[in-house]
């Protein structure tokens, strides 16, 4: 964490969590960890569109892991299948990664003239 704080030029870092019942969790765990970093938890309002835009992202690699065949939980299957997951993050193509931005942008919009209200599909 401090290097990276140190590589990006910033005091604080923030992290965004949406209230899933294991981001409350860790949360709760995490506390003097984030507090020792400097790490900002923002709080999400409940029932809030998901603006997060590493959600559609995860999504994207779930579709590309699901072609793989991983049964059972013994070390080779789970280091196959780390393997794997970073093999489809490093080959994520750019173009997807700016259609989200730009989708990130557009939800905005649609957050700011619906006042806020989750009343559209975002």
């Amino acid at each position: 964490m401090d290097s990276l704080q140190r590589r990006i030029n910033v005091p604080n870092l923030y992290l965004v969590e949406d209230n899933t019942p294991s981001h409350q969790t860790m949360r709760k765990v995490d506390e003097q960890e984030r507090k020792e970093y400097g790490i900002v938890t923002l709080d999400w309002p409940s029932k809030s569109p998901d603006l997060n835009q590493i959600e559609p992202i995860w999504d994207y690699e779930k579709d590309e892991i699901s072609t793989w065949q991983f049964v059972g939980a013994n070390r080779t299957i789970i280091d196959g299948a780390k393997v794997t997951l970073l093999m489809t993050w490093e080959d994520l193509p750019q173009v997807v990664i700016d259609n989200k931005c730009q989708a990130f942008h557009e939800k905005l919009q649609r957050v700011i003239i619906h006042s806020g209200n989750n009343n559209f599909n975002g």
